[in-house]
């Protein structure tokens, strides 16, 4: 397997984009498809033809454009395939191994808590094909999906035309719809991304590509990935209520007093998400930090914090990524996940088509109770001992391999989700009274997908006889 991956790697022509490193457009289009019966050699050959985006066409874009080469690296295109996908274009016996995957999304219901009668009605049936299209320019991220949608209409159905754009707060940083700093921390397989982290006394985000890729079947020198979709659908005003920004509703956070003792009116939220809403991690500051320029802090673990009483052991991002094996489980890092998520605004929230610089005025004075959200994605090389480990036993039960910690996500927890504590100080081991905070995101649909090869991709245009 691969590892600490040079831009000049062979391999990289063979592995899809955004993979590797995300497609970094701002601007998304996810089309989901089910092929018609009897049209699978159509489908093929058009699949086979088209000219799906490579790892290394990707980042050779990224550099000649940051190096003022070009001025925009152009569109993203993937192709991902389901379960039902491979059985409907006869290729069963091709189908990589993973029985999560080849069971789907809806069989998991149970451990992933999701009620499906909550999902999207185009999620409701089979679906055989997601494809992705990302682009800088929102009118040609458009036109370039429709183009497919018109190309793809004589063996195939449309069933959702998914259209996401990144948020950013000031410096650049990725936002979401409940104002904190998301997609900070994710795992880098290339040797350039590595070697640029501005630090790494603490952490260091280097991954081994066994985490992410697959080989194929007929070419094992060939890499794809599965991927996990999720329309995660954000409340924003039940958690903005819940979080105390919306007076006179109560909140129903208790008031935590930071390191000097005075209380500090953000900082219960910030220890249920594990940063605060700029980025800043609890575990190292009880206040927000507002450094000059302004970065985003990812080289920190919770070696100073193994009581968790800066960072509790249920905020969000602890439990997701618990660092170095500081828990009393041990080493997790095996179950890592690589996640390639963006918004989503169906409602227009925030003004469409362009990228606006989110502030707290703008999020405040526009609080929707559905439409907006989180399209979360996320690549691994096993759905079964990785997404749904996270997602089913952390998040759900607060269960990290044996270790239960003191509630559950209060985010993406699903379940009864049982009252939770915080320290009435940080760093003190006081706790509050038990308060409840959870329910505010809401799983509206998603599947279970491979992203194959480019060679496996290519190899189908001649499995048309």
């Amino acid at each position: 397997m691969p590892t600490n991956i040079q831009l000049t790697d062979p391999i990289l022509d063979n592995i899809q984009a955004n993979i590797l490193k995300g497609h970094g457009r701002d601007f998304a289009h996810h089309l989901f498809f089910q092929f018609t019966k009897g049209q699978a050699l159509k489908a093929k050959k058009w699949i086979g033809s088209f000219a799906w985006t490579s790892a290394k066409n990707q980042l050779t874009a990224t550099e000649q454009f940051k190096s003022g080469k070009i001025t925009d690296g152009g569109p993203i295109f993937t192709l991902s395939l389901s379960s039902t996908g491979y059985d409907r274009l006869g290729l069963t016996d091709l189908k990589p191994g993973d029985t999560s995957f080849d069971k789907g999304m809806k069989s998991s219901a149970g451990l992933l808590g999701d009620d499906t009668a909550l999902w999207d009605e185009a999620f409701g049936g089979p679906v055989d094909m997601m494809v992705l299209v990302a682009d800088d320019d929102s009118k040609n991220a458009k036109t370039l999906a429709a183009n497919i949608i018109s190309q793809t209409a004589g063996f195939a159905t449309l069933l959702a035309n998914q259209r996401g754009n990144v948020l950013k707060m000031k410096g650049g940083s990725g936002i979401e719809h409940f104002g904190y700093a998301d997609g900070i921390s994710q795992p880098l397989y290339l040797a350039g991304d590595i070697a640029s982290q501005p630090s790494t006394d603490q952490w260091n985000d280097e991954t081994d590509t066994a985490r992410l890729l697959v080989s194929d079947k007929e070419e094992p020198h060939h890499f794809g990935s599965y991927l996990v979709f999720r329309k995660l659908e954000q409340n924003v005003k039940a958690f903005k209520d819940a979080e105390g920004d919306n007076p006179p509703i109560p909140s129903n956070l208790p008031t935590v007093k930071a390191v000097d003792g005075k209380p500090n009116q953000e900082l219960a939220g910030a220890m249920i998400v594990g940063r605060f809403e700029n980025g800043t991690p609890t575990v190292q500051s009880s206040i927000e930090l507002n450094p000059n320029p302004f970065s985003v802090t990812n080289d920190f673990d919770y070696s100073s914090d193994l009581s968790a009483l800066k960072c509790p052991f249920h905020s969000h991002i602890r439990l997701m990524n618990p660092r170095n094996g500081d828990t009393i489980a041990g080493d997790v890092s095996a179950q890592r996940i690589t996640r390639r998520g963006i918004p989503y605004d169906d409602v227009q929230r925030i003004p469409e088509d362009r990228i606006t610089t989110i502030s707290d005025d703008l999020l405040d004075g526009n609080q929707p109770k559905e439409g907006v959200g989180l399209l979360f994605m996320c690549y691994q090389s096993s759905i079964k001992t990785q997404f749904e480990i996270m997602q089913g036993f952390w998040a759900n039960e607060g269960n990290i391999a044996g270790h239960v910690v003191d509630g559950q996500d209060s985010l993406i927890g699903r379940g009864t989700n049982p009252p939770k504590t915080l320290p009435k100080q940080w760093d003190q081991p006081a706790q509050s009274n038990p308060f409840s905070f959870h329910g505010f995101v809401k799983n509206k649909g998603g599947e279970y997908f491979f992203t194959p090869s480019i060679g496996f991709l290519r190899g189908l245009a001649i499995k048309t006889t």
